[in-house]
């Protein structure tokens, strides 16, 4: 009998798709640390090392924590990225932290047109500028922490600066607390619909002030908030703001989310609310107080495009506020940081203005809403959740999943969760990481990955067991010892 050529022969039959292959790779790739002293600052390495160890029992690990999914990216961006050509000059140092001219100029068109800002007319010293950082929106939070931290020394001698801070919410404290505020937390949760109540908030801020030893030396605002996808109404920012201008403090505008949202919901533009609150013409009522104040050089609005486009690697962000505030920011730079990738905004800018980046920005809204939807139907109708225990707001990649009620009653219940999750079926989501006072037993999970990853973290849950009404714990390392059966593709009837 004639043999075919091996060359020839059929492959066999895959046990991943190709999205949920190519998503395995670089988790493992991102998760694995040799070191042991190094992988103790990630949780989730830690997690990954314990699990490779057992055998990866379960089959290889999936990672749905941080923004950061590795095979979401918008394909037509890759493929202008691997064609696009830089020039010579695109490869020094910079001279400003906060972008060249031409970066900045395109950043301010950007901003005045997305954010509906065209027809302003702004008083005399009421103009903003734009920066095009290329280092993350977290390097531009450090800068205005620092600016706003020696504000406060001068400007309230022997108080302690007091950042507010929401929760849940991304990692704020951790840059506040490292520069030196206290932080103090505004409260987020499903009683109030996961939007502020402002009459709670203010309550804590009371609370806060009442003994005189305390300064509110900074405030965030996050719109569309992470992680619950809820927009706030523009009355939060300006409570804040407000609020920053009689205690002298700084306000944070977080609009990371800005574009990355239900394209069918209108977008609530805090920006312009922001300005529109100093541009009272006759110089009374609020925006009289607010310019007085000197409001208007201590306020920061960033935008990042990493998560709008999924390359949160580039780092590559529009800083709005004051000129004068962006000369501080830029000086906190200099003393602190040699200015690079001027590359990363010169291809950024470059995709920003193609009619692409626009598609792309409206069609992963709407897989983001269909990612939302298949989870919240999947945990419903196969393991016991009810709405009231999941949160999918318009905007964000995100959604809140109430832990079950079994680890509700179990000390360390989220991040326990979280890890015997992890034991039980090799999937990763975010605990504590988002919720660092536990006000609301919730974990975050991303759904920026191709739904073939989606699919596959929900079959595993499915088949170890997992429901909200779960009699018992999965019971941590024990789970390693009770396999997650693979998946099976092309099976015969």
């Amino acid at each position: 009998m004639t043999q075919l050529n091996q060359a020839l022969e059929r492959p066999t039959v895959p046990n991943d798709t190709p999205h949920l292959r190519s998503h395995i790779q670089a988790a493992a790739e991102h998760l694995q640390n040799d070191s042991e002293e190094m992988r103790q600052c990630s949780p989730e390495q830690v997690l990954y090392h314990d699990y490779m160890q057992a055998g990866a029992p379960h089959g290889p690990a999936l990672y749905a924590v941080k923004g950061e999914h590795w095979n979401g990216v918008s394909p037509a961006f890759l493929d202008f990225i691997n064609s696009f050509r830089f020039g010579r000059g695109d490869m020094g140092y910079a001279e400003s932290g906060y972008g060249i001219q031409r970066h900045r100029n395109f950043m301010r068109r950007l901003i005045v047109s997305e954010h509906h800002l065209g027809e302003r007319r702004p008083a005399a010293g009421l103009d903003i500028d734009v920066g095009c950082l290329a280092m993350t929106t977290r390097m531009a939070m450090y800068d205005m922490a620092k600016v706003a931290l020696r504000h406060a020394m001068e400007h309230a001698p022997g108080k302690t600066p007091v950042a507010l801070v929401p929760t849940p919410a991304w990692d704020y404290r951790g840059i506040f607390r490292d520069v030196g505020f206290e932080v103090v937390f505004l409260p987020l949760g499903p009683r109030n619909g996961w939007l502020p109540d402002l009459r709670e908030w203010e309550a804590i801020v009371r609370d806060t002030l009442a003994d005189g030893s305390r300064q509110i030396a900074m405030a965030v605002s996050n719109p569309q908030h992470n992680p619950t996808g809820m927009q706030w109404p523009v009355e939060v920012t300006r409570y804040l703001l407000k609020l920053c201008a009689a205690q002298r403090g700084f306000l944070l505008l977080d609009d990371a989310y800005y574009c990355v949202h239900d394209p069918r919901a209108p977008v609530v533009n805090h920006l312009k609310a922001l300005l529109e609150a100093f541009d009272d013409k006759d110089g009374k009522g609020d925006a009289g107080v607010l310019a007085r104040s000197g409001m208007f050089e201590r306020w920061v609005a960033t935008r990042p495009f990493g998560k709008q486009f999924s390359c949160n690697t580039m780092g590559v962000a529009a800083i709005t506020t004051s000129p004068k505030m962006l000369r501080h920011l830029n000086r906190e730079s200099w003393i602190n940081r040699y200015h690079t990738n001027t590359h990363n905004a010169e291809l950024m800018c470059a995709w920003l203005a193609t009619p692409e980046a626009a598609d792309w920005t409206i069609e992963t809204g709407l897989f983001y809403t269909r990612q939302k939807e298949l989870v919240r139907a999947r945990l419903k109708e196969r393991m016991g959740w009810s709405d009231a225990g999941l949160c999918v707001g318009p905007s964000t990649s995100y959604m809140l999943i109430e832990i079950p009620g079994v680890y509700q009653d179990t000390n360390g219940g989220i991040d326990r969760f979280r890890d015997d999750l992890f034991f039980a079926t090799g999937t990763l989501v975010s605990a504590s990481l988002f919720n660092q006072t536990a006000p609301v037993p919730y974990v975050r999970l991303h759904l920026g990955s191709h739904p073939d990853v989606i699919e596959e973290f929900l079959r595993r849950w499915e088949a170890a067991g997992l429901r909200y009404d779960m009699a018992q714990t999965f019971g941590g390392r024990e789970a390693l010892a009770r396999p997650v059966a693979p998946p099976v593709f092309r099976q015969q009837a």
